[in-house]
């Protein structure tokens, strides 16, 4: 009863990979790590994502009310970093890109390669998948994924973060943000069949639900990681898990009282 009494008063973290390092998010600060120069560089920002309290709390629980609320949160997530944010609006930009040039082209493209363009441009999920599946399995993002979730998992088993600790522990994350692309997936390529501009809202709302209904089952775990271990990780070597070791550790002193936000980096030598 101890051991679990002191689990549950670990901190809950949330993290983002990126190409040269890794975000994580605590109740109160985050951290942005990465590697340059044999160095880590370790930023600590504010961050205190509002939540919902007394009636107001009770009401964000009902369905659909709820979906709103955890779109709201994410967007007041990415707005509280700005690396995050910045990240989150380039991907944007990308995928309009994408479905913007394969719409544009099947007006002077014919035969086989004006279909396939014709293709996903009806299905935009495809061809922003495709890209975003090679990077994450083929550059640093997925080792830096794969990191993140390891650092995490080893406070969360552990009660602190060790490079040992964080080798020992699974890379795949029951909370991680791949458990709920089967239901992007699904939403997207029902976009053709649904003549409606609001469609482009409403299917978030049936993302989120149907993740909030179905996300806990054997079924939908299963699907998640599988997509973690053969689509949206790769396991992480030490250079990319002392980025993440060093980056929580960093964190944890913040959430601890050790030390506040600051504008210039803490400096740590790279031992890899």
């Amino acid at each position: 009863m101890a051991q679990k009494a002191e689990q549950e008063d670990r901190l809950l973290f949330g993290g983002m990979a990126r190409w040269w390092g890794v975000d994580f998010f605590g109740p109160n600060y985050a951290s942005s790590a990465e590697r340059r120069d044999d160095k880590i560089y370790v930023w600590i920002d504010p961050f205190n994502v509002w939540r919902p309290t007394g009636t107001l709390e009770r009401v964000s629980e009902w369905p659909i009310v709820r979906s709103i609320f955890f779109w709201f949160r994410i967007l007041l997530v990415l707005a509280g970093s700005i690396r995050a944010l910045a990240f989150f609006v380039a991907s944007m930009a990308i995928i309009w890109f994408l479905v913007s040039l394969a719409e544009s082209a099947t007006e002077f493209v014919g035969g086989p390669l004006g279909a396939l363009l014709a293709f996903f441009a009806a299905f935009p999920i495809l061809p922003v998948l495709l890209p975003f599946f090679a990077a994450m399995k083929f550059t640093p993002i997925g080792r830096y994924h794969g990191a993140e979730h390891k650092a995490v998992a080893a406070y969360e088993k552990y009660g602190e973060v060790s490079l040992e600790g964080a080798k020992s522990v699974s890379r795949l994350h029951p909370r991680c943000g791949t458990n709920i692309l089967i239901y992007i997936i699904l939403a997207g390529l029902a976009d053709p069949f649904i003549p409606w501009a609001s469609y482009a809202i409403l299917q978030f709302i049936l993302i989120s639900e149907a993740w909030f209904v179905f996300g806990k089952t054997k079924a939908s775990i299963a699907v998640g990681n599988f997509m973690q271990r053969y689509l949206t990780t790769s396991e992480p070597r030490q250079k990319e898990l002392e980025v993440a070791v060093e980056s929580l550790n960093e964190l944890l002193r913040a959430e601890g009282g050790e030390r506040g936000a600051a504008k210039e980096p803490v400096l740590i030598p790279a031992r890899y």
